[in-house]
């Protein structure tokens, strides 16, 4: 081998580094595919290297803890949820932000206790399945030579950890001050969420093979079933608020098709999450993300575009590849790194 060769070989492996596509990915999906940032002002050094550092290293530490402790799919979307907390209620604080709701039409609300719950579960849902399980899940179908091994070793899980410890330091709305009660029962809230995630997830179930996959028929409309559900939940969400139910019925509508989804596409897929069938789940949200960029851009801003162009591509690029998208069965321990 030649020493370009080699050089370009260890470029390749750094650029489809897992650790560098989850570290880029995260933010995209966490800020980009909603609109909440523009995708240009994501390519600016320094929002770039703090979302990288909020989301990149809130992926990354979901990812790296469900693994090494064996909690396996029902773990991380509970990490991911105890993200959301992290995120919303302790960082951004929009949980309990008033021109948050006022824009994005929720107003007041669902307000409990100086929080909205309409707004807090929302983002709980877009962060859980969105800005960490899809991204995780995109980047181990992208690099399926690391899906059953730790994508760092301890000391750069404690520094990741480290970094996604200061962001509130670093850029907190400190300006929203909430009774510290109420961020202490945030915090005990997202304790308790982690606590859970162990607890649920100790018992982690097999991922399918490839041959597995390749031997069942995939079953029709899963992915129409994932794309109503979360369409419905988004449009609840910014229309319960206006048709007058009490709050807590009004929250509980616009929870019910993601609790429907839960609970059917589990029943109804052939195949594990990281199988085929969640492929063809992960690209039906992509796909509704996509739909509404470009409604965004519709409505003048049209720098949504490229989100929307992007994120048709990589939803086109996963659905291509899902009949060969499949994994070895794990070892019964994860490996770990020293």
């Amino acid at each position: 081998m030649t020493t370009d060769d080699g050089k370009a070989g260890r470029l390749r492996r750094v650029i489809t580094s897992p650790v560098l596509l989850i570290l880029v990915l995260a933010p995209f999906f966490g800020e980009g595919l909603s609109g909440s940032s523009p995708p240009l002002d994501l390519l600016l050094p320094w929002n770039l290297a703090f979302m990288m550092a909020l989301y990149g290293c809130g992926a990354l530490v979901c990812r790296e803890v469900a693994h090494r402790f064996s909690l396996g799919f029902t773990g991380l979307v509970l990490l991911g949820a105890a993200y959301a907390v992290w995120e919303e209620a302790i960082v951004d604080r929009y949980w309990f932000f008033p021109q948050f709701w006022a824009e994005s039409g929720i107003g007041v609300y669902s307000v409990v206790w100086h929080t909205n719950v309409l707004v807090a579960s929302h983002l709980t849902v877009f962060h859980m399945a969105i800005s960490i399980c899809a991204s995780i899940l995109v980047v181990e179908w992208l690099v399926p030579r690391a899906r059953n091994r730790p994508w760092v070793n301890r000391p750069g899980l404690v520094l990741a950890g480290s970094v996604l410890a200061v962001t509130p330091i670093v850029y907190g709305e400190f300006d929203q001050r909430p009774p510290a009660a109420v961020l202490l029962a945030a915090g005990a809230l997202l304790a308790a969420i982690v606590v859970t995630a162990f607890r649920a997830g100790r018992r982690p179930r097999p991922v399918p093979s490839l041959s597995a996959d390749r031997g069942r028929r995939p079953r029709p409309g899963l992915g129409i079933l994932a794309l109503a559900c979360i369409s419905a939940h988004w449009a609840l969400t910014y229309t319960v608020a206006g048709t007058g139910p009490a709050w807590p019925l009004g929250v509980a509508l616009s929870l019910l098709p993601v609790a429907a989804g839960l609970l059917l596409i589990p029943r109804l897929a052939l195949t594990g999450p990281y199988g085929s069938d969640g492929v063809r789940v992960v690209v039906s949200l992509l796909t509704f993300f996509v739909l509404l960029d470009l409604l965004v851009a519709l409505l003048g801003r049209y720098d949504m575009i490229l989100s929307a162009i992007f994120t048709a591509w990589l939803a086109r690029r996963l659905y291509t590849r899902r009949a060969s998208i499949g994994f070895e069965q794990p070892d019964a321990r994860p490996a770990k790194l020293a």
